[in-house]
């Protein structure tokens, strides 16, 4: 024993960390921060579930997660990017970059509504969607699967400047221990314990690559399974973006000192950042739509541009065939082309340029408010 946990020699001589389970801190020790996360993600879940249009939280702010929860790991696709590469162009400026934000987001589409999976089958089910199609054959053929290798990260604290995650002849018995501790339910705060899930997640680093990534995402999917919330909206791969250090740092001390009431402060500190922030864009979100009904109220009953009111607003980015697709294929071409220019002429959409004969419409008043950037953490 070292410090906190198991470090276990493998087969090479190196010292792997396996994590314990971990024990819940006094309640008095996060209670501040347990108090504000919990309020700001229920506000948000309430807001979304009376949001007048659907979808709202996979096509608009798991995209936004997606593109932060990403970010911090080093990828640069923004959400206008990942938009624009999930249209029927396909482009971007980086296609292999966006190709694995885009994993990410189609992910949380494929389990935010799949309650027959465990959560180790859920976590390899991600990373078999952001690996699946790597341009690296080797991080394709490791897609899905618990790591073969020993995986490590810079720690200069570490023998030979290494830190290796727990080693892969032990993965399967401490995702068996992740599992149970993860699923388990009793009348302790599940935020807590979702708090304590993802640190113990992250120091066992199962699968080869993307680790962070799945393991973020695991936060809202897991709370939604388990009805703490109506959505899966707990994010916060926002506040890890903007204040990776104090995450990181967090997740180690955790692990050097066996405190998790400071880790457990910090995360709850960055999820009630991230909810926080998606409400705000929600509520303008919804002054917007209410605005797109306003000038658009004069249209026909039954013309189209009723129906591609709320699609724009969580698709805000689109190609005609993009619409035709989604509001009806039975639609003519010019039938859409006049409901979007009707759109373009009211100032909601814009026509940007592209370099081939399929026009490309965004609403800038969306994506504004997913584009910049929130305040950094304050301090806990």
């Amino acid at each position: 024993m070292q410090a906190f946990g198991l470090y276990e020699t493998d087969d090479r001589g190196r010292s792997c960390y396996r994590p314990p389970i971990p024990a819940f801190p006094r309640m008095d020790d996060v209670w501040g921060q347990y108090e504000r996360a919990r309020k700001a993600v229920e506000e948000f879940d309430r807001a979304l579930s009376t949001f007048p249009v659907p979808d709202v939280t996979g096509k608009l702010f798991a995209r936004l997660d997606a593109v932060h929860s990403s970010g911090a790991e080093g990828t640069t696709t923004t959400f206008t990017d990942l938009l624009e590469y999930q249209t029927s162009l396909s482009r971007a400026r980086d296609p292999e970059d966006a190709r694995a934000v885009a994993a990410t987001a189609d992910a949380f589409d494929a389990l935010a509504e799949s309650p027959s999976l465990s959560f180790t089958e859920m976590a390899l089910a991600i990373h078999h969607r952001l690996f699946r199609n790597a341009a690296d054959s080797m991080a394709a053929a490791g897609a899905g699967r618990l790591k073969a290798y020993p995986n490590g990260t810079y720690d200069r604290e570490s023998p030979a400047g290494t830190f290796h995650y727990t080693a892969p002849a032990s993965t399967a018995d401490a995702m068996a221990e992740w599992e149970s501790f993860t699923a388990a339910r009793d009348d302790r705060p599940e935020l807590v314990r979702q708090a304590l899930s993802h640190w113990m997640f992250e120091h066992i680093h199962p699968v080869p690559d993307g680790n962070g990534r799945v393991g973020r995402l695991l936060v809202p999917l897991a709370l939604r399974r388990k009805s703490t919330l109506h959505h899966a909206c707990a994010f916060l791969g926002e506040a890890v973006h903007l204040n990776k250090d104090i995450y990181v740092e967090a997740l180690k001390d955790g692990r050097r000192k066996g405190d998790l009431g400071a880790w457990t402060r910090v995360f709850c500190s960055l999820i009630a950042q991230t909810a926080a922030a998606n409400l705000d864009r929600l509520h303008q979100l919804e002054q917007v739509y209410q605005h797109w009904r306003s000038v658009t109220k004069s249209a026909r009953a039954h013309s189209i541009v009723h129906a591609l009111v709320p699609w724009v607003l969580v698709t805000p980015t689109f190609t005609l065939r993009d619409a035709r697709v989604a509001i009806g294929k039975d639609l003519s071409f010019q039938a859409m082309n006049t409901a979007v220019r009707r759109l373009e002429s009211t100032g909601i959409l814009k026509q940007v340029e592209t370099s081939t004969k399929e026009r490309l419409f965004i609403a800038p008043d969306v994506i504004r408010l997913f584009e910049p950037v929130a305040p950094t953490l304050p301090p806990s």
